[in-house]
């Protein structure tokens, strides 16, 4: 199944407010991606994750999850259950139809009682890849990275990791006003207080033919 696995990092830090900024990034999420494809939202283990129809629009769901503030980075992932064979499975999938010449395996494991460590995920996988693409391990400047994240109840397998704007999710520094001055440096100042976590209200007089 594909899902969007979307990373944050200065909400993490928010220990009192932390569940009240990941609401809010969630509910900005939703209303991003409307119309997309997506159907499902929800926090999973420091992440949140959105579930996409087979119909989904993923163009149109990377171009907008790309600007919600808040958001890290993002990766388009095959969602699997936290199996050495599912993983395989999920590996083989994905690098259908990829040509490289190089690659790493980058495993992250969440879930401390799953019985390989990272680095043992990292060899096994490696392993696999290699035997199936032919292809070298090159930790250093690799043509593909295969990023592995596994979870208590799944773990995902991506192969793109997508920046996202950083700061804080819109709302949850209050709304603010800003003056569009006809210069450079008003939508400069909207933008920083935006990724700050306000709401902006938009104002713009017009004088003419005064002025």
């Amino acid at each position: 199944m594909r899902v969007v696995v979307v990373h944050y990092h200065e909400i993490a830090l928010k220990a009192g407010n932390r569940g009240l900024f990941i609401g809010r990034l969630m509910g900005n999420l939703r209303r991003a991606t409307g119309g997309c494809g997506v159907h499902g939202i929800r926090k999973q283990s420091g992440r949140v994750i959105l579930k996409l129809r087979r119909d989904a629009d993923w163009a149109g769901v990377r171009a907008r999850v790309a600007e919600v503030f808040g958001v890290a980075n993002f990766a388009l992932a095959i969602r699997v259950t936290p199996r050495l064979p599912d993983l395989e499975r999920a590996a083989r999938e994905g690098l259908e139809g990829r040509i490289f010449a190089s690659f790493r395996i980058t495993a992250k494991r969440a879930f401390k009682e799953f019985p390989l460590t990272s680095q043992q995920v990292n060899e096994h996988l490696g392993t696999f890849v290699r035997t199936l693409t032919g292809a070298k391990v090159d930790l250093t400047r690799p043509e593909l990275t295969v990023f592995v994240e596994v979870l208590p109840a799944e773990a995902y397998v991506y192969f793109e990791k997508i920046p996202g704007p950083g700061g804080l999710p819109v709302g949850v520094g209050g709304r603010v006003v800003a003056l569009l001055s006809g210069g450079i440096d008003s939508p400069v100042a909207a933008y920083r207080v935006m990724k700050r976590g306000c709401a902006v209200t938009f104002v713009h007089f017009h004088s003419h033919p005064f002025l």
